[in-house]
């Protein structure tokens, strides 16, 4: 037989070893979720027939831009250059699906893309700075690509 306790009444909230909700859950039930629209069907990784036509000329100058430095880098800048296809394509699959990129992003980095084009690169560093600075919630793993992708791009004759 255990002895009765001693000491001052506890004070305080209870020990939380009742079963039930925590505490902090509101007392009316919840409503059941609306009916939502099935969730898009993503298109598979790597594919580019669904590109909108606001955001083609975009990828058509980042893929020759990146196939030309990846024909031309030197064998020890393999790994970046794998790495900032890897990249890219993450922002053109983001674009095949229409997802997370605004069109008015998609305008600043068409812009970025024709610099990149034109060898204007301090153009497209700035715009490239703009993007990531302005639109840091659209910007992902593939912003590192673009960004990377000027640097290499700018060192390959």
């Amino acid at each position: 037989p255990s002895a009765p306790p001693t000491g001052p009444p506890p004070t305080g909230p209870p020990p939380m070893n009742r079963p039930g909700p925590p505490a902090a859950s509101s007392p009316k039930p919840t409503p059941p979720p609306q009916p939502a629209a099935p969730p898009k069907a993503r298109h598979p990784a790597g594919d580019r027939s669904h590109i909108p036509p606001n955001a083609q000329r975009l990828v058509d100058i980042l893929s020759q831009d990146m196939q030309r430095v990846a024909v031309k880098a030197p064998a020890n800048f393999a790994p970046q250059v794998k790495d900032t296809q890897k990249r890219l394509n993450i922002l053109f699959d983001h674009l095949n699906n229409e997802e997370l990129v605004q069109p008015s992003t998609i305008d600043q980095l068409t812009e970025l893309a024709q610099a990149i084009e034109a060898k204007n690169y301090d153009v497209a560093h700035k715009l490239q700075v703009e993007v990531q600075r302005d639109k840091t919630e659209e910007c992902g793993n593939w912003m590192v690509g673009v960004k990377r992708l000027i640097s290499m791009s700018r060192a390959t004759p």
